[in-house]
């Protein structure tokens, strides 16, 4: 468990989520309730004895994102209800308890793995490993920032049905905007096509830990794809992207084989797009600003498509239903070989290489940041 408690802890830091080793603490319970610090406090154990957990986190995300969180409790009420369909699949909603109430904190995590406290931070919880905590921290992280800048965007528009912001509303969204860095993504890829099992394996391992460092995805979400002939080597579901070592599979363009039962769900797309385009690679992430400016508007019908600075914009569920984004995302793609699933994410493809791949999908990120700023100047 020690082992798991530096891994997870090490991540919250090095993925930005929060400023320092200082401000988690994480615990995971073995024969006894293991710690990231010194102690095991009494509103600690009081958790573990409340809920069926064998992990947890406590945790106050970094300057920008509880900011963030705070502008968002401002608005009173007892749940955060996430606007992007990812959040509202996974996560469902945010309980939000405003003390340090051990029965507060665990009657919210009796029906969600997550919940922020009011100057404190954000809780999560795993039933089976720490890894299940790190991800539902993480995807609050990202619930509230999409929510927050999309609600913001929303109320400025002129078809707004929620009160206009305020002066000092406008004036600190205008300055969190100030504090969000685009410029990490820098792009050390190869440039080649890789072409043995053990270089494309390399190859997208190395393209998902470029993603998540440059913030275009959190590590448990999105995928990766490469065709070689008849087949796609594609990460699994529910995979880390940066650390896809031994969960990238390989199967069959027909269907013919069974590790579609491990491979990422969206498999059915990427075969797809693959079948339509001629490209070979294709990098899925989640970046945020992209999210937020997919949504901006009247809502996406099935079918419809709209254009984010250049870039096609399809509605569309994860899957190969009647409603999946098989039927809407293959066919936005054939042109500029780049879409995005409204409220979900971006898809990106690249006849050439990882790195050309990259460097569309940053650079669709960067340009989607310029125009939200640009809205919230106007």
């Amino acid at each position: 468990m020690r082992g798991q408690i530096d891994r997870y802890l090490r991540k919250l830091v090095v993925h930005g989520l929060v400023s320092g080793p200082g401000d988690a603490q994480l615990y995971g319970l073995d024969d006894e309730i293991t710690s990231s610090g010194d102690t095991v406090p009494a509103e600690a154990r009081a958790l573990f004895d409340a809920l069926n957990i064998n992990s947890l986190i406590i945790a106050k995300p970094e300057p920008v994102r509880w900011t963030i969180i705070s502008e968002l409790l401002r608005e009173g009420g007892d749940v955060i209800c996430p606007t992007d369909s990812e959040s509202l699949t996974f996560i469902h909603d945010v309980p939000v308890v405003r003390s340090l109430d051990t029965e507060e904190i665990a009657q919210a995590l009796s029906r969600r793995k997550g919940c922020i406290v009011k100057d404190i931070g954000i809780v999560s919880t795993g039933s089976v490993s720490l890894e299940q905590a790190f991800i539902v921290f993480s995807s609050i992280c990202f619930a509230t920032f999409v929510k927050y800048f999309a609600d913001m965007l929303e109320a400025r528009s002129q078809t707004a049905t929620t009160p206009r912001p305020t002066a000092e509303e406008l004036a600190t969204c205008r300055k969190i905007l100030s504090q969000i860095d685009m410029s990490n993504t820098a792009n050390h890829l190869s440039g080649a096509m890789p072409s043995g099992e053990k270089e494309i394996i390399g190859a997208m391992d190395a393209a998902g830990k470029a993603m998540v460092a440059a913030g275009l995805v959190d590590s448990f979400f999105g995928n990766i794809s490469l065709r070689q002939g008849d087949n796609v080597f594609i990460s699994q579901t529910g995979s880390s992207l940066d650390e896809l070592e031994g969960r990238i599979d390989c199967t069959a363009m027909d269907g013919s084989t069974t590790c579609e039962i491990t491979s990422s769900s969206e498999l059915c797309a990427h075969v797809r797009i693959y079948e339509l385009t001629g490209i070979r690679v294709i990098l899925h992430g989640h970046p945020r600003f992209s999210v937020i400016m997919s949504m901006a508007g009247a809502p996406l019908e099935f079918g419809e498509t709209r254009s984010v600075g250049g870039i096609p914009v399809v509605a569309g569920e994860v899957g190969a239903g009647t409603r999946g984004i098989l039927h809407t995302l293959p066919q936005a793609m054939r042109e500029a070989h780049a879409a995005i699933v409204s409220g979900h994410g971006s898809f990106v493809g690249s006849r050439t290489s990882f790195y050309d791949a990259f460097e569309r999908l940053a650079g669709i990120e960067k340009r989607c940041f310029e125009l939200y700023a640009t809205a919230m100047k106007a």
